[in-house]
């Protein structure tokens, strides 16, 4: 009788011990490099979730992360062109109107897929030798993005509000284009203060 219940006892002290270090753990995580950058972003929970499924769980490169950040926003760039210009060739039961802003916001979101091409491009091509070639490119890289970003908001602006399926599939996507991108300029900006305040003299 002795000998179950010092097992019971045993038991019991190590399923508390196995509850109070999973709480611990989950009370107080210890962050991974990307949730430290997103934390600089404005929508660090889609930071997180997306870049995760780009960069390698143990980078600590800063160049690294933005290189996803641009592609996932490339990437979300692109499959709403596609879903747009889907809509698009379907406009038969769309009014004059709602055809022909749909078909400005592809227009501007096409433009967006080529400003980020040229984004993710030009972040290849970077060369970190010299700090006058680096402004160059940063300014580059500063100016495509937001034109996206302008884009996007844009064309959230010139569809209609309404309770129609289509517009608000075509809004949410356009609105997830311009949060991925918003978060990519975020990181590219901290990213690029980081390197010249390194470089300075």
């Amino acid at each position: 009788m002795e000998k179950v219940s010092i097992f019971l006892l045993l038991l019991i002290l190590s399923i508390v011990a196995a509850v109070d270090s999973s709480t611990t753990g989950r009370l107080r995580p210890h962050p991974s490099f990307v949730e430290t950058q997103c934390r600089r972003t404005r929508y660090p929970e889609p930071c997180v979730t997306f870049l995760s499924n780009y960069v390698k769980p143990t980078s600590q490169d800063p160049q690294e992360i933005v290189h996803a950040a641009l592609k996932v926003s490339l990437v979300r760039a692109i499959h709403t062109r596609t879903y747009i210009r889907k809509i698009c060739k379907e406009h038969k039961q769309m009014t004059a109107r709602d055809y022909q802003a749909i078909k400005e916001c592809l227009d501007q979101i096409s433009d967006g897929v080529s400003q980020l091409t040229n984004s993710v491009i030009e972040l290849q091509n970077l060369n970190l030798n010299g700090q006058e070639d680096f402004v160059w490119h940063q300014s580059n890289v500063q100016t495509w993005l937001s034109t996206v970003l302008t884009d996007a908001y844009t064309c959230l602006n010139g569809i209609n509000p309404g309770h129609g399926k289509v517009k608000a599939t075509i809004k949410a996507k356009v609105l997830n284009v311009a949060q991925v991108t918003s978060n990519a300029l975020a990181l590219f900006n901290g990213f690029a203060t980081r390197y010249k305040a390194s470089h300075q003299g």
